[in-house]
């Protein structure tokens, strides 16, 4: 069996409380179940399949009773091997859970079962449907945003004074509203590494990430937590930055939804912003908030692009 290092800790840890409840025979509260409707929505889950060229052939369940069809799904590794065993014919497969949300009403599947048979949990086809996925910006087409020669300079002289004065402010650190303002007017900065570097695919002061094959956003932490970085300024970066490092580091304008989404998918336990200097936490509960947030349209290609420190 081919291991998939997917987590899903958080996820995992509701459906535990969820199912608690459930054994019990009492209702779950509003919030847990809220919160599992978050979590879901960010999850990568496996499934029992195997890859034959670019198709991917998948096991699902049928009913004996009436015929209705279910997909299996794990959390994590562990639990695909307590149902399925280390010599299965399946490998753990990861998608997101919009991938699943789409097959299900592809094939007319009745929903999904997560994590046979130790929490056996359905999900409907109706709640799969009723999933606030995140689409991500959403513009015309022919509107393609700023180029690298406009988004290096916004990069290097990021106007930020407003959020550095808030996050420095000791009376702020749960003023969950007050933050969303200030990220909705900043124009925050992400740290990316690779072991290659970045100088060789540098023109005219940036990088086309197109072309580094070996790269990945930063973050901080240890075995036990790990979060996502921002940065206010390019000199907040290069203040904490370590100079006898053997990797490579670039940054970029961060399109905030996308970093968001990045971390709450990689199951990250929060954001800290200016690591080294402010050390600002965002958890991973206050990040569902924040999600929503628009970004700006002119930002499109930001991901795209990074420029040397």
């Amino acid at each position: 069996m081919q291991e998939s290092y997917v987590t899903n800790n958080y996820l995992r840890a509701v459906l535990n409380e969820l199912n608690d409840f459930l054994e019990k025979g009492q209702e779950p509260p509003e919030d847990l179940f809220m919160n599992f409707i978050a979590e879901l929505k960010v999850s990568t889950l496996l499934i029992p399949g195997i890859i034959d060229g670019d198709e991917l052939i998948s096991e699902n369940i049928t009913s004996n009773e009436d015929g209705s069809t279910v997909i299996p799904l794990y959390t994590d590794d562990e639990e695909f091997i307590k149902d399925k065993g280390l010599e299965s014919e399946y490998d753990p497969i990861p998608n997101d859970i919009g991938f699943y949300v789409d097959s299900v009403n592809e094939h007319d599947y009745v929903g999904i079962v997560i994590n046979l048979p130790s929490e056996c949990f359905f999900v409907p086809i109706e709640l799969l449907n009723d999933l606030p996925l995140n689409q991500g910006i959403s513009i015309q087409d022919n509107f393609k945003g700023y180029g690298p020669d406009k988004l290096m300079p916004i990069a290097e002289n990021a106007p930020n004074d407003s959020i550095v004065s808030f996050i420095r402010n000791p009376s702020n650190q749960d003023n969950v509203e007050g933050l969303m303002l200030e990220l909705s007017k900043s124009i925050l900065l992400d740290v990316i590494v690779s072991d290659e570097d970045f100088a060789d695919y540098e023109t005219d002061g940036f990088i086309s990430l197109e072309d580094v094959e070996n790269w990945e956003v930063c973050t901080t932490g240890d075995d036990e937590n790990v979060y996502g970085i921002l940065f206010t300024s390019k000199d907040a970066i290069t203040s904490t930055m370590d100079a006898d490092s053997e990797y490579y580091y670039a940054y970029q304008i961060t399109v905030l939804s996308e970093f968001i989404d990045y971390v709450l998918r990689e199951d990250a336990d929060g954001i800290v912003i200016n690591q080294g200097l402010d050390d600002y936490l965002i958890p991973r509960s206050a990040l569902f908030a924040y999600s929503s947030i628009l970004d700006n349209p002119s930002f499109k290609q930001a991901i795209n692009y990074a420029f040397l420190l």
